[in-house]
């Protein structure tokens, strides 16, 4: 049986690890395995095995996939995120913005109001 998952496993990447309910044949609706994978090859979704006189398909699903863009060949985003592929424009709005606050720009005259006096002392409180 061993050898038999190798072999499909094979067509995804490289078996690493046969997870133990598998390997003790608990469930046998399906087989789960651990495969260290090379993202920049094709994803399988069925793989057809093919023993003397007769083959049969075999479903692969994914526990997880993380996002890989195969434009820049990258983990961490896909290709639709790709900023080699698609460079961010820059807002010239907000630049003129910056150019803007570096240069001086005249402040109104401040009209001074005088300060009332404060008869009871600095810091006094008053009981009512």
């Amino acid at each position: 049986m061993e050898h038999t998952l190798q072999e499909i496993a094979s067509a995804v990447g490289t078996l690493l690890v046969i997870d133990s309910a598998t390997f003790k044949r608990i469930f046998g609706n399906y087989a789960r395995v651990l495969v260290e994978m090379d993202f920049s090859k094709k994803l399988f979704h069925e793989i057809m095995v093919e023993r003397e006189g007769f083959s049969f398909c075999v479903e692969v699903a994914y526990d997880w996939l993380p996002n890989f863009c195969s434009h820049c060949q990258n983990l961490g985003h896909n290709v639709t995120n790709c900023r080699w592929l698609y460079a961010r424009k820059e807002n010239i709005v907000n630049r003129e913005k910056v150019v803007k606050g570096k240069l001086q720009v005249p402040s109104k005259k401040l009209d001074w109001v005088p300060i009332q006096e404060n008869t009871f002392g600095v810091g006094s409180s008053i009981a009512f």
